[in-house]
């Protein structure tokens, strides 16, 4: 805006300077006439000087008329131009004034929004639907102010005799303004783009739901639990191996299977069911349900789409920006500020509701049970995590229940020490959770020496016997989700292999010989001696006009020498053919000129570079991998021992790009790589997992 006042002052400064050229020159004009010879002889002493020079007679009358059509029209320019800072100030100040809008509106609806979650949810829902019009309004407004100012400035150089500087100027004014309009112009698209409707994907569980028939100790405590908080009632169980305690209100899908659900649902880990006593497995339900009682799982899900919307403003915003020359910034910065005020809102109901079911959850329990199940469950996690990743690497020999080789595991080696996890925010699939020692400090019990005693106390080795409480069948059940576990594991270890195979099937098992393209090089030097010959020969013909005999033999001679150089240098090349540049292997690298194939195992890193001449490929060497060594008769390489450095340079091989060049490279690298993880047999695929393994 403030670019739009200082080109608007200097607007009508360079108009009124033409303006007073213009009519000085008319009147300039006029005398001429009124001088000229009526019967048309020439009078010298009419005089006028233009571009350095002074021109006599009808000179001066013809040169002073092209000077004054000419400073009119640089007028009528510069009365033009007029109209575009008026534009600039009037874009710069709409975007100034979104801007402040967006701003105060952002932290306003934030303020208010940790007031009420009705509030926050009602008013950011607007922001959602809001802010991509409004950042797609603030960048066509930045964009016509930079256009105006840009086209303002290059105005300045529309004038007769453009020099190569001015013409320069010119081109660079085009291409800012052409890359900015289509910077704005995808920026806008994208936007519209984020208006859409946004459909949550269902949320991942691995697990196998229980009926109230399968597991009627655990219904009959969840619905107990549920009557004594006031809350709804979960509409579906699932148990699982993987993750933590946790409730859904929206779609999701159950695997292994595919099963589609929706409606209420509570989560609930076999391992923490084991390892934890009744009470702490009591106050983690009643917490999980004081969240349907709040509301929460559906505040949940509402918010979901916003964060959608918020978030894919954002995407459309930072696409353009790169092309933009820091024009879109304040959009940009403007969707950040409006996520990080959403976000804190959320944040901070997030923790509240936290707080608060941690303390509906000991209501029907106790506040020593509510403490002990948030600490309990950060020291028992990571021996859980063990059995399955041993599970999951096992490769046929895993426990037949993970659920008691986990009891197991724990009673051998004990649990964590419960003041190590205090500052961990317990994860969860869709909410966050604050520090364990703020949740414990919330509930007023003092975390003292007793507390991270009965915490860390190891499980009896009868605990599994607790099972039966909650289930019918507890021993049938965990053996069949610990094949679901391991059958999801080989599944993915079937997959990864499968991928390795075709990573490794991608190069075949021939060799493949790259060579330099110098068939067009040559033929152009060849071409080009050819025509310095023949041009000598013409002017030998000819003759040279202005030149002395022994002048024009020399010219000839020094044209002939040329040729016969650049000929000579096309002819070589031709003859030599294309010479190899690499010679690639399923099991290494060979460069003609080292003493050695270079295995691909032994390339520590790989970088390219090009250069006129060609590609430059660098490879880095391990310390223990053998360094190669020149052999004469070889092509250039360049060897940098002490730093384990092969640098070669070629020029690329025939209908091959630099991209070409470097994805054919990498997939040598990645087929061997992939052949030595095949060759690995205990390299285990990571293991399934739907959701992080503690969640309360």
């Amino acid at each position: 805006m403030l670019l739009g006042v200082w080109e608007q002052d200097r607007a009508a400064g360079d108009w009124a300077d033409l303006e007073a050229e213009r009519r000085h020159l008319t009147r300039i004009v006029a005398d001429l006439e009124a001088r000229a010879p009526p019967d048309g002889r020439i009078d010298f002493r009419m005089q006028f000087r233009r571009h350095g020079q002074t021109y006599g007679g009808p000179l001066a009358l013809a040169q002073a008329r092209a000077a004054r059509d000419e400073v009119a029209t640089l007028t009528a320019v510069m009365d033009w131009r007029r109209v575009l800072p008026p534009v600039v100030i009037a874009a710069g100040g709409f975007a100034a004034a979104l801007s402040v809008l967006v701003l105060l509106a952002g932290a306003t609806l934030g303020r208010m929004g940790r007031a009420s979650r009705d509030v926050l949810v009602g008013g950011f829902s607007l922001v959602r639907r809001l802010l991509p019009p409004v950042l797609a309004l603030q960048v066509l407004l930045t964009t016509a102010g930079f256009v105006a100012a840009v086209i303002f400035e290059a105005g300045l150089l529309a004038r007769p005799g453009l020099g190569s500087g001015e013409i320069k100027m010119l081109l660079i004014a085009a291409v800012a303004v052409g890359a900015v309009l289509l910077a704005a112009g995808a920026t806008v698209l994208g936007l519209r783009r984020a208006l859409s409707a946004f459909e949550p994907d269902p949320l991942p569980i691995f697990g196998r739901t229980v009926s109230p028939a399968e597991a009627p100790g655990l219904w009959r405590l969840t619905e107990g639990l549920a009557e004594r908080l006031g809350a709804l009632k979960p509409e579906v169980v699932v148990v699982g191996l993987t993750g933590g305690f946790f409730v859904s209100a929206g779609p999701a899908v159950v695997e292994p299977g595919g099963a589609r659900l929706t409606g209420r649902i509570l989560y609930l880990p076999l391992p923490y069911l084991a390892l934890l006593r009744g009470d702490e497995v009591a106050a983690i339900i009643g917490h999980e349900l004081a969240h349907y009682a709040g509301g929460d799982t559906v505040y949940s899900q509402r918010f979901l789409p916003i964060y959608a919307g918020v978030g894919r403003s954002l995407d459309a915003v930072a696409e353009g920006h790169a092309g933009s020359f820091g024009l879109l910034s304040p959009s940009l910065r403007l969707g950040v500020f409006v996520m990080e005020r959403f976000h804190l809102a959320v944040r901070h109901w997030s923790r509240a509701r936290e707080f608060a079911a941690d303390a509906a959850g000991a209501g029907p329990t106790s506040v020593d049970a509510a403490a002990r199940a948030l600490l309990r469950t950060g020291a028992v996690a990571p021996r859980i995590s063990e059995t399955l990743d041993a599970a999951a690497g096992a490769r046929g020999s895993a426990p037949a229940d993970l659920v008691a080789a986990s009891l197991e595991r724990t009673i051998a080696r004990g649990l964590d020490d419960p003041a190590a996890h205090l500052e961990a925010e317990q994860a969860h699939p869709t909410d966050t959770h604050p520090p364990t020692r703020e949740r414990v400090a919330a509930l007023g019990r003092a975390l003292d020496a007793e507390l991270l005693a009965a915490a860390a106390a190891v499980p009896p080795p009868h605990a599994l016997g607790q099972l039966a409480a909650y289930f019918a069948d507890p021993t049938g059940l965990c053996r069949a989700a610990t094949d679901d576990f391991l059958g999801a594991v080989r599944a993915r270890d079937a997959a990864f292999r499968a991928h390795l195979e075709a990573t490794v099937a991608e190069i075949g098992t021939e060799e493949r010989v790259l060579r330099e393209n110098t068939r067009p090089g040559a033929i152009a030097l060849l071409v080009a001696g050819g025509f310095f010959i023949g041009v000598a020969l013409l002017w030998l013909v000819a003759g040279l006009p202005g030149l002395s005999a022994n002048q024009a033999w020399l010219v000839v001679a020094v044209a002939l020498a040329c040729g016969a150089v650049l000929a000579g240098f096309g002819g070589v090349r031709l003859w030599r053919g294309e010479r190899t540049t690499m010679i690639l292997s399923p099991e290494a690298l060979a460069v003609p000129g080292l003493d050695r194939s270079i295995p691909w195992d032994s390339v520590a890193d790989l970088d390219m570079a090009t250069r006129q001449n060609g590609v430059v490929t660098r490879l880095l060497l391990p310390p223990e991998a053998p360094f190669p060594k020149a052999v004469p008769g070889g092509r250039k390489v360049k060897l940098d021992a002490p730093h384990r450095i092969v640098t070669i340079t070629a020029g690329l091989p025939r209908k091959m790009s630099v991209q070409d060049f470097a994805d054919l490279i990498g997939r040598y690298r990645h087929a061997a790589e992939a052949r030595r993880v095949l060759a690995e047999t205990d390299a285990p695929p990571p293991r399934p997992q739907s959701h992080d393994a503690q969640a309360t």
